[in-house]
């Protein structure tokens, strides 16, 4: 096992909750899921451990009564789960349409992830040498493109920083209905735009100042 992954997944709130229930710590990624208390019973344990046997994701380890053996996709996502260094988040908001995507940056990968119905979450890890910023903008594009009059609100935080209740920075990229861009910066300075290029450019630069974490990693 290298502790890489590459393709992406799709997973339930269960099987997560047994990934951060089976480490040593679980830090604020529970909170940051949508995760509760709840998550938390046997009950919903035994469900993400049960569901991660039937999917031919976990196995039982032969002669270690109750150890499973991950597979290295899963296992590296559970170590990325567990030791969050900074994140990113992006709310996706228009009239009648909502979504949005979470960035985990730990120390050996990168993943976003999205929540879906019927609390699932698709999960795309990040390739090392890939600016992360491409990979929220591109998902910020799609969204922005398709629900226009939209915005999408960009926050930005350590893990340490989260969790001492420190305010987040937030940045904010709009699509405007008569087809103009407006990008508004952590200090209130707003700049428009005439096309996604040019405000895409600006939330880039801002993106870049905002992030806890290198925009690629080992950058």
């Amino acid at each position: 096992m290298d502790g890489t992954a590459t393709e992406q997944l799709s997973m339930t709130a269960a099987e997560l909750s047994f990934l951060l229930a089976s480490g040593d710590k679980q830090g604020q990624t529970p909170r940051l899921l949508g995760l509760t208390e709840a998550d938390r019973a046997d009950a919903v344990l035994s469900a993400g451990v049960g569901s991660l046997l039937l999917r031919h994701l976990a196995a039982p380890v032969e002669g270690s009564g109750s150890r499973l053996e991950l597979a290295p996709a899963i296992a590296a996502v559970a170590a990325g789960l567990r030791e969050v260094r900074g994140f990113v988040q992006v709310g996706l908001s228009a009239e009648d349409h909502a979504d949005g995507v979470l960035l985990l940056h730990a120390e050996r990968i990168r993943v976003m992830i999205a929540a879906r119905a019927y609390r699932t979450y698709d999960l795309t890890p990040i390739p090392a040498d890939t600016d992360a910023r491409e990979s929220l903008l591109s998902v910020a594009d799609r969204f922005l493109h398709r629900h226009r009059p939209a915005v999408a609100t960009f926050t930005a935080a350590s893990a340490t920083d989260f969790e001492r209740g420190i305010q987040q920075p937030k940045a904010t990229l709009s699509a405007k209905a008569d087809g103009t861009w407006l990008v508004v910066t952590r200090d209130g300075a707003e700049t428009k735009a005439d096309d996604f290029d040019a405000a895409a450019t600006l939330m880039r630069d801002e993106l870049g100042r905002m992030m806890p974490t290198p925009v690629a990693q080992g950058s």
